[in-house]
């Protein structure tokens, strides 16, 4: 099999995995994000394989519809990175208020503050 045809096939069951809903479980996450390293290492490699100059016809086609893959496969891959993302910023904040809540007196605080307008 050429490394067109396993690349196409590998970026296609890539594809699919990543369509799977993101897991809510921290251990899920892991094992996830573990496993969609592994399959974006393994791709990375075939895609090095790949010499442009000896294709025949059917392996360039073969090579279009594999760009048009790889598109909707980086924008999924983009939409977890979003997600992702706000998971991040959501537990974030979560902590933050948490530690205000467990010490309200801690850091700087606004109230009974008095500003003189006259500058003195």
């Amino acid at each position: 099999m050429s490394v067109i045809k396993t690349l196409y096939l590998q970026t296609e069951a890539l594809f699919s995995f990543v369509n799977d809903p993101f897991p809510k479980k921290d251990e899920e996450r892991e094992a996830f994000l573990a496993e969609l390293d592994q399959r974006l290492d393994e791709r990375e490699k075939l895609i090095a394989q790949v010499d442009r100059s000896s294709l025949n016809e059917a392996e360039q086609k073969l090579g279009a519809e594999l760009i048009k893959l790889n598109k909707r496969l980086m924008n999924r891959l983009e939409q977890l990175k979003q997600e992702i993302r706000m998971n991040l910023t959501e537990l974030q904040t979560k902590k933050a208020t948490n530690r205000k809540y467990e010490n309200p007196y801690e850091g700087p605080g606004s109230d009974g503050i008095f500003f003189d307008k006259r500058g003195v």
